[in-house]
């Protein structure tokens, strides 16, 4: 069984709090990292949304014909 999602976004979400607190860097540079994270995997889901929505009207298409 694959890992469900819920467990693995708990897992992730521990991972990152880890790496903050083990960083020992002060909020403010946390902070401006996390935004340019952020704003990398705003892009990252746009992108993956875009491609699945082509690829799914690409599939109705070819069901109707």
């Amino acid at each position: 069984m694959n890992k469900p999602l819920t467990v693995a976004r708990e897992d992730f979400r521990r991972a990152v709090t880890e790496a903050i607190n083990d960083s020992c860097l002060p909020a403010f540079v946390v902070f401006d990292v996390l935004q340019a994270v952020l704003s990398d995997v705003g892009r990252a889901a746009q992108q993956q949304y875009a491609a699945d929505l082509k690829a799914y009207q690409e599939s109705e298409v070819e069901k109707n014909e």
